[in-house]
């Protein structure tokens, strides 16, 4: 039984929105989320925290050749240890979102003592989001559940946040190839096995002018709310490098002749990179109003409702192939979202020995597994740095996606699904499990020609 298989369409009520954001700082804490809490993502920096736990053990991809994976020299003096920073907030502490509230309803809201923050139509779902602050007396689970109780509120949620995860941390002659070469990526796909379909990737700002970057054909395109910090192109830059990377860069990219189009969802509240939800929903919308199917979502988070029936309408046939990263919360966190979702290909990461990273999230959602630890891909300036975590393994399965998908564009999400299912290499139990889904991305058979794989 496939993962991705086709919701029914629940009817596109008042739907609550979560927000996005992506994790990106060595101290957030790795403990899961509870209400009250922090959802988050972190990808470890650098090529040393190989799965399994301990130091380093020699199970990356790469050193990456930057400072940061080197230690650092410590002082003979005694450094009274700074109090831990409090977690990250799950959600904003007034605010509730609902879909296709009716205007009756949001007038007796008014009424009541709510505010209307925003209100914006989302053509390519055929929903209108409104965002709402809750009067501080009602209380927010309260005010909550008095927006369900109107017609159209149905689905009114917190405005959740996610996080996408960043830890700072044969003729192949470059930091990434024993990474490719566990997932058996074809090194000349030829050109009857090239994207032609374009490639959605929703995450922080890019450096489109990165020397690493230079010539792809990639499209920036800012969606998140004006009025906050616009977010720093770190996270980002990085995941694009590691699908549309230049060939004779020091991060050569899976699918550099693909057009990216690259939709920066996020804000910075102070050192807190995320995006709500409906910034993340104007990414989802703008992808699918230009007819992208394949989408790279490298951010986790908790479960909501407005997520939820957003994805649900982009499941089905004429959906889109949409990859997620498990998240980097640790083992005991609960499933992260998007990935979490039925119509979502949720991918893992593990080292260069097939081992899971350690600060993977599990549960029998997942899907896939890819590398993902100890990968060197592009900073936000210039150059390279190695990259752990569960975001940089979704790319892997993006750009195997996107070929899948230029070779037929008639397949629909779950038959691509299934293909790249299929041909995984089992890892740890047998058959599908809790911890590598249906096992490696195996990409040696993605180009077919006549029936046969090209090497």
């Amino acid at each position: 039984m496939t993962h991705l298989r086709t919701p029914k369409l629940r009817a596109l009520s008042a739907v609550a929105l979560s927000t996005l954001m992506l994790p990106f700082a060595e101290s957030l804490p790795s403990e899961g989320w509870s209400i009250g809490g922090a959802a988050w993502a972190q990808d470890g920096n650098g090529g040393n925290s190989g799965g399994g736990g301990g130091s380093d053990d020699g199970g990356g991809f790469g050193n990456g050749g930057d400072s940061d994976d080197r230690p650092r020299r410590l002082r003979r003096q005694v450094v009274r240890a700074a109090p831990p920073a409090p977690p990250p907030p799950i959600f904003a502490p007034d605010e509730v979102v609902v879909s296709d509230l009716s205007p009756e309803a949001l007038v007796s809201l008014q009424a009541e003592g709510f505010d209307l923050i925003s209100q914006e139509s989302l053509a390519s779902f055929g929903l209108t989001v409104t965002r709402l602050r809750v009067p501080p007396a009602l209380g927010l689970e309260a005010g909550r559940e008095r927006v369900r109780a109107l017609p159209g509120g149905e689905d009114a949620d917190f405005n959740h946040f996610y996080r996408a995860g960043q830890s700072a941390g044969g003729d192949c002659g470059h930091e990434n190839c024993p990474a490719l070469e566990l997932v058996g990526w074809p090194s000349d796909r030829g050109a009857m096995c090239q994207v032609t379909v374009p490639v959605g990737v929703i995450d922080t700002g890019v450096n489109a002018e990165h020397e690493i970057l230079t010539g792809a054909a990639l499209e920036v395109v800012r969606l998140a709310d004006v009025a906050g910090d616009p977010s720093q192109a770190v996270h980002g830059t990085a995941v694009a490098s590691l699908l549309i990377g230049g060939a004779d860069s020091r991060v050569p990219g899976m699918i550099p002749e693909a057009e990216v189009i690259a939709v920066d969802v996020f804000n910075r509240a102070g050192g807190d990179e995320r995006a709500d939800v409906p910034s993340l929903l104007r990414g989802l919308d703008l992808l699918r109003g230009r007819g992208v199917r394949v989408m790279n979502l490298s951010l986790a988070g908790p479960e909501n409702g407005v997520l939820q029936v957003v994805l649900d309408a982009m499941s089905g046939p004429d959906g889109a192939v949409i990859v997620a990263a498990a998240g980097n919360a640790g083992p005991d966190a609960p499933p992260a979202w998007p990935a979490a979702h039925p119509g979502v290909l949720a991918v893992t990461a593990v080292d260069a020995r097939g081992r899971v990273y350690r600060g993977a999230q599990r549960g029998d959602h997942l899907d896939l597994a890819a590398p993902g630890v100890g990968l060197l891909a592009a900073t936000s300036i210039r150059g390279a740095r190695g990259k752990t975590g569960t975001s940089f393994a979704v790319p892997f399965v993006t750009a195997a996606a996107a070929v899948i998908m230029s070779q037929n564009p008639e397949m629909t999400p779950e038959q691509v699904a299934e293909k790249l299912k299929e041909n995984a290499r089992d890892l740890g139990a047998e058959g599908e499990d809790e911890v590598f889904g249906a096992g490696l991305l195996d990409a040696s058979s993605i180009c077919i020609i006549s029936g046969l794989p090209m090497d």
